[in-house]
């Protein structure tokens, strides 16, 4: 249940109940980004989006929301986005009152202080230097760089030293300046979701809203245009982008049309794509350019380099105007999934999607924009490593830009769309008369089949992928029938995850088992793909998302049984002849099936190395602990953050949690740092935990170190 409605000091309120929540969550967007910037100080969006967090008059040093948030056991974020900035939290709902008021000050009063505002500088300087060499902000700066009929869309976002200089004084004044022309009534948008009464979640907005200052908007408006066409050279894999500039008021029904894009029956885009070879995925991002205008871009990633752009462009347009032929009610199941998704999201997630992200859908919506969308010739971009081209400067960025290939031979023949969701009917095959183990655990309210890999059997990344290329149409097929299919990693293993009732749990199994043993090389095609571009993007990845990747692996690798190739299988609910189906139909899964077991004991731990991919470097330290230090671990985040990321300034990663991996629980620490080496981090991390207490004293001799050497100093 929804309620908006806005105020007369012009402050907007949006306030979500969800009945069955346990969490609460609070979110203002603020309607001003790096476009707002003056130009004379780039990045100065970002930097505020820093220093609110650094504390304010009503809540200063341990107080802050920074510091107040971990100790509650929730979490919180900001982001600073072309025209908007958004600033959130969630934590248990008896924490949303406090919360909000301590995220209202820090809006409404922040401190500023000299010594904390350099300190940041610093940080963006390092954020700067790294984001340089990332993959998604090099994308989106050339796809800007291609719209661009507006300098504000090529100039420095993201900031660094030598934009902000070394005048504390004057650059808190343009601090100053930049938070009261933009953080007043008339520009900012309180979001609301918890279990509380609307009625209740009214009342504690309306409080915080009657603290913001009043003030008159200046409405933002861009030249951009699309049209532009053109290539980015970008290590890694190909990729297609598409951009269009849309009317902002279509933006209700972008959820409706990423779940068409994504689904995978037959008639549909990504079936035709995979079937072809042509691509592989797709994405679909939107952001606000301006108050008028949203900013949609459409990601392939392309089945190889050899694969004309142009091809996957024109079979998009023919994909769309098939949409835009559907009958009324024809997505309604699409619908349905779109709904769903959207219910399942946290309070958190739930207010991104409403501030930022996308919405909940509206069908009415819909026909707007696949107008919008067919009426536009897109910008294009075509991402591969060999692109040949010159080096151009934007956003702080040199890319080097060349030609968009040739659109010779576009048009793939008989592609014949019928993109409402439609699978063919279910297989009817007799079971087999053997049975597997399979371990019941009766008494479920849903009925929930699990597969995983049993301790011992390491699953390489591309027989994963092959699994989760053959299964992939199955589980839309699962979702549109009232169930789901998951197959992935969760927690750093494999796993393929069936739930639903009785009836589509062994339909979709028995599908499952048709489309394992099916002798098609495009499968393995595929999944050798996805594994070398999931390799690639890994190899990306800043240094301490790389380690948190590579430690399940290390864990695995641990505790491998040479030539091990066992699963194991677990029914939760369901009756007996369902278990007995089920028992007789998992004979026929390709690998060997044992009962279930726990996790093998790790082994003494052990260090790990990864080579640098930049200039930072990074260390990881997980210790395996039993689950009634789950609390205790918990409590050391915001010292750990406090010590490491403020009072040190190490770098901009810092944190300590609960971690579970690879069937393990225990303690996670993570640090990334431009200054110092891996030694290095590992006394600073040494002496705070021996600052804890006897029971973490001894706590770095018994962890797994994982360690990333770049260009940092010994301390």
């Amino acid at each position: 249940m929804t309620r908006t409605l806005r105020l007369e000091n012009g402050v907007t309120l949006t306030l979500i109940h969800q009945p069955q929540a346990t969490q609460a969550a609070a979110l203002w967007r603020v309607n001003a980004g790096s476009l707002h910037e003056p130009d004379a100080w780039p990045g100065l969006a970002h930097l505020l989006e820093h220093m609110l967090f650094r504390g304010s008059d009503g809540y200063p040093d341990d107080e802050r929301l920074m510091r107040w948030v971990p100790d509650q056991g929730g979490r919180l974020n900001a982001s600073t986005r072309l025209c908007q900035t958004a600033f959130f939290f969630e934590a248990p709902a008896q924490a949303l009152k406090p919360g909000l008021s301590r995220l209202t000050d820090m809006l409404v009063a922040p401190r500023l202080a000299p010594g904390a505002l350099m300190q940041e500088t610093a940080v963006i300087d390092a954020e700067y230097r790294l984001l340089a060499q990332d993959a998604a902000t090099r994308r989106e700066a050339a796809l800007l760089a291609l719209t661009a009929g507006d300098a504000r869309l090529t100039r420095l976002r993201i900031g660094h030293q030598a934009a902000f200089g070394d005048d504390a004084p004057r650059l808190r004044a343009a601090l100053s300046a930049f938070h009261q022309r933009h953080y007043h009534a008339a520009n900012l948008h309180l979001f609301l979701c918890g279990p509380q009464p609307l009625n209740e979640l009214e009342t504690l907005a309306r409080e915080a809203a009657a603290r913001i200052p009043p003030g008159v908007a200046a409405p933002l408006a861009i030249n951009a245009r699309t049209g532009g066409s053109g290539a980015l050279a970008q290590p890694g894999f190909a990729q297609l982008e598409l951009s269009f500039l849309l009317p902002a008021d279509v933006r209700p029904a972008l959820r409706l049309l990423a779940h068409a894009l994504h689904s995978e029956a037959p008639g549909g885009l990504m079936a035709a794509l995979r079937e072809q070879a042509l691509a592989d995925d797709a994405t679909l991002e939107a952001d606000a350019l301006d108050n008028a205008t949203l900013w949609l871009r459409i990601a392939f990633t392309l089945a190889g380099e050899t694969i004309n752009p142009a091809r996957v462009d024109a079979l998009f347009h023919r994909w769309l105007a098939a949409l835009a032929a559907l009958p009324e009610g024809a997505l309604s199941p699409l619908r349905r999934l779109a709904d769903e998704d959207f219910a399942a999201l946290g309070p958190m997630d739930a207010l991104r999607a409403h501030a930022f992200g996308l919405p909940p859908g509206e069908a009415t919506a819909l026909p707007a924009l696949l107008a919008a969308l067919r009426a536009q010739r897109p910008t294009r971009l075509w991402l591969a490593p060999d692109v040949n081209g010159a080096p151009v400067k934007t956003q702080g960025l040199t890319l080097t830009l060349g030609a968009f290939p040739a659109a010779h031979d576009v048009l793939p023949v008989n592609t014949e769309f019928s993109p409402a969701p439609v699978f063919p009917p279910a297989l009817a095959v007799a079971l087999p008369g053997d049975c597997a183990p399979l371990a019941w655990q009766p008494g479920a309210e849903t009925v929930a089949l699990t597969l995983t890999p049993a301790p011992g059997t390491v699953v390489s990344e591309r027989r994963g992928m092959e699994l989760l290329s053959r299964l992939r149409p199955l589980c839309d097929r699962a979702r549109l029938d009232g169930g789901t299919l998951q197959v992935g990693l969760a927690d750093g293993r494999w796993r393929i995850a069936l739930s639903g009732s009785e009836p589509l749990v062994i339909t979709i199994l028995t599908e499952m088992m048709t489309h394992l043993w099916e002798p098609d090389e495009r499968y393995t095609a595929e999944a050798e793909r996805l594994a070398q571009r999931a390799q690639a993007q890994e190899s990306q990845a800043i240094a301490v998302r790389r380690l948190l990747a590579q430690l399940p692996r290390e864990l695995l690798i641990a505790t491998h049984v040479p030539d091990a190739q066992a699963w194991q299988a677990t029914l939760e609910g369901g009756g007996p002849l369902l278990r007995d189906a089920l028992a007789r139909r998992l004979s026929d899964f390709p690998f060997p099936l044992v009962p279930p077991a726990p996790p093998r004991p790790l082994p003494t731990p052990r260090r790990f190395m990864l080579p640098a991919t930049g200039p930072d470097s990074a260390l990881l330290l997980f210790v395996p602990l039993p689950s009634s230090q789950r609390t205790a671990a918990a409590a050391l985040h915001a010292p750990f953050f406090q010590h490491m990321r403020v009072d040190q300034n190490i770098g901009y990663v810092a944190q300590c949690q609960w971690h579970a991996c690879a069937g393990y629980e225990g303690l996670l620490a993570l640090l990334q740092s431009p200054h110092l080496t891996p030694d290095a981090l590992l006394r600073e991390t040494a002496a705070f935990f021996e600052r804890q207490g006897e029971v973490w004293r001894d706590v770095v001799s018994q962890a797994w170190v994982g360690s990333v050497a770049g260009e940092g100093v010994e301390r």
